[in-house]
């Protein structure tokens, strides 16, 4: 009996310690590899800054450089996740995930609200599936993703020697990232290159489009404003105009009969369908002109505006999760470093995931999470936000994102918030304030979310967001107290 018990104690020692040393060897392992990837994480970033200083007009090292800066953005995204995934924040997410998930499995729902439940499931999942919960394996994949990169990078390096360097930006720009436009830089200087080209020659019309596409609030308008204050654009065009889609159907580009010689740059924004006949009429117009070179750049949300161009169109499209915490990360620290909030960054990292790519909410969140720096208070706004998302994902299938951005109601209700009103609300109607609204709200998001000075009235609009880059745009949103929680379902499920 005696053997039997000294062989079993044995057994056990000896799987102990080969558990310590796999252990062990397995943390020395992903240690090395964290390393590795901070080493070339340096010499990508390097390069991408080089490059974003640089005059780049050929298409593949575009396509290059925009693969690097996806690089960039990933591979922090990855170190982030090693450092702040196991704070355990993220197991008590997804025990109200599997929670929320078993009692689906026993209600007596339709198979298409399953499905839809389905999707919203994992949803709140804030993780990227490609990463998990950042094992061994998916550093690893990250880690040879970026070092193909970098071997590829060398004969980028030399033709970038050959760039012209860009006026240097102001370096306060780069100290407030509310302040400037966050990526886009590809799309910005593919634009630019398009202004700048002299391509009069090839068309005896003079006269050069560029559509530029996206869905609403994607930032098409931010773009080209900012290409347009460039300095070798404003030096480039002799004149610039900038209409709307309606601006043509009335008539109103008819500017000036006596217009004078020199470039002109016209964009032109169609919110809905082009109206063939309008657009016809203002080429017919633009025929007349004097000027030795015209550019017409336009966006638009439909794929009819593809049409359009003469040149291939510019797409933009959301933000990926990996850019869009390092863009959420800039806004909701500021000058904090995450490093020193560990805790802070593990539920800003949840909450930018819940937020699908919005830049409004991110600016919005990131203002109210960056004057409130405790983690009881981001807890809170975590909850409030994956409250909102769980619900609507449940009953109708979609994000609150998209449904504000198909201009329908969203339902706030009375936990929708951080010490936001007890009383639910219907939010709907966001728009960009127009010339036209001569007065803005006061009541702003700021003070709503945190349930300062909510009116009395049952329905009052809330300035949501003032942009501070061009083309500063005021945005305003429409609250309504709730009367009729059941109506209101009914209403939203018919649009």
């Amino acid at each position: 009996m005696e053997v039997l018990i000294s062989a079993v104690v044995g057994d056990l020692v000896s799987r102990f310690i080969s558990f310590l040393a796999q252990n062990y060897g397995t943390q020395t392992c992903v240690e090395e590899d964290r390393r590795r990837l901070e080493r070339i994480l340096l010499r990508m970033h390097m390069v991408v800054e080089e490059a974003e200083g640089r005059q780049i007009t050929n298409r593949g090292m575009f396509l290059h450089l925009k693969t690097l800066i996806d690089g960039v953005h990933l591979g922090y995204y990855m170190l982030d996740r090693l450092k702040f995934q196991s704070l355990g924040e993220e197991s008590v997410e997804d025990d109200e995930v599997s929670n929320w998930s078993q009692s689906l499995a026993v209600s007596t729902f339709s198979a298409a609200k399953r499905l839809r439940l389905a999707v919203a499931a994992s949803i709140m999942k804030n993780a990227p599936v490609a990463f998990g919960t950042g094992s061994t394996t998916n550093l690893k994949r990250v880690l040879e993703s970026l070092e193909a990169k970098t071997a590829d990078m060398r004969e980028f390096v030399v033709l970038l020697g050959s760039c012209p360097r860009l006026p240097r930006q102001p370096y306060c720009v780069h100290l407030y990232m509310d302040k400037c436009m966050f990526g886009r830089h590809v799309e910005k200087e593919q634009l630019i290159n398009f202004l700048l080209c002299d391509d009069s020659h090839h068309d005896c019309t003079h006269i050069s489009i560029l559509p530029i596409i996206g869905p609403h609030r994607i930032g098409k308008k931010t773009l080209v404003q900012h290409a347009c204050k460039d300095e070798r654009v404003c030096n480039h065009f002799s004149h610039m105009f900038f209409f709307k889609g309606d601006d043509l159907r009335n008539g109103v580009f008819a500017f000036n009969n006596q217009a004078a010689s020199g470039k002109y740059l016209f964009v032109v924004d169609f919110i809905f369908d082009v109206d063939e006949a309008a657009w016809t009429n203002f080429q017919s117009y633009l025929q007349k002109l004097p000027g030795a070179g015209i550019k017409i750049v336009v966006t638009g949300r439909a794929e009819q505006v593809a049409n359009l161009g003469t040149a291939q169109p510019i797409r933009l499209k959301s933000l990926s999760q990996e850019e869009y915490w390092y863009y959420f990360k800039a806004l909701a620290f500021g000058s904090m470093d995450p490093d020193d909030h560990p805790k802070l960054a593990s539920l800003g990292m949840q909450l930018a995931a819940l937020l699908q790519g919005s830049f409004l909410g991110a600016n919005i969140l990131g203002e109210l999470l960056r004057a409130n720096p405790s983690t009881e208070f981001w807890r809170g706004v975590l909850s409030s936000i994956r409250v909102l998302v769980r619900e609507h994902m449940s009953s109708f299938g979609t994000h609150p994102e998209d449904l504000l951005g198909r201009n329908f109601p969203v339902n706030f209700g009375s936990a929708a918030l951080v010490g936001g009103p007890a009383q639910g609300y219907l939010v709907y109607d966001l728009r960009e304030a127009g010339p036209a609204q001569s007065e803005l709200p006061k009541l702003t998001s700021q003070e709503l979310l945190t349930g300062r000075d909510i009116p009395v009235e049952d329905k009052f609009e809330v300035l949501v967001w003032r942009s501070r880059i061009p083309p500063y745009c005021d945005y305003v949103v429409t609250y309504e107290k709730q009367k009729n929680h059941v109506a209101v379902r009914k209403r939203q499920r018919k649009s």
